[in-house]
């Protein structure tokens, strides 16, 4: 079993630093993704960046359906959100679950990415993708 650093929570995840140096982010609830969650997520990525002084690779792992409002959605193709990209150098989004793997393409058609963001069923691919970044 890996030793995982817990690095911080928001009202719907945790973040942890693993030991080759990838940010895994766990679902924690099914809080609805609103502005102020993905603001609240966002923020975290920030400072865990800025305190390891260079943008992160991030494995988000889900296996929990979460609700994007219409709200979260409007916020996330503006320029304030996308200031956000420089603190990350992708995202490797793991789910065992096609709704949740929709949903993921979904909010991942609601703008260009500045930085690589793929969706992975199978958790090996995932790594080997992010480390290659």
């Amino acid at each position: 079993m890996e030793q995982l650093q817990k690095l911080g929570q928001t009202q719907n995840s945790a973040y942890f630093m693993r030991p080759d140096g990838l940010i895994l982010a766990t679902t924690v609830n099914s809080t609805p993704l609103t502005k102020t969650v993905i603001l609240e997520n966002f923020e975290l990525i920030k400072q865990i960046s800025t305190d390891l002084g260079q943008p992160i690779k991030i494995l988000a792992e889900s296996e929990q359906l979460q609700r994007l409002s219409r709200c979260a959605r409007d916020y996330m193709r503006t320029e304030e959100a996308q200031k956000y990209d420089q603190y990350v150098i992708g995202t490797a989004m793991l789910t065992q679950n096609q709704l949740a793997k929709m949903l993921a393409n979904f909010i991942m058609g609601l703008r260009k990415q500045a930085r690589p963001m793929k969706i992975f069923t199978n958790k090996a691919d995932a790594l080997v993708w992010l480390k290659s970044l």
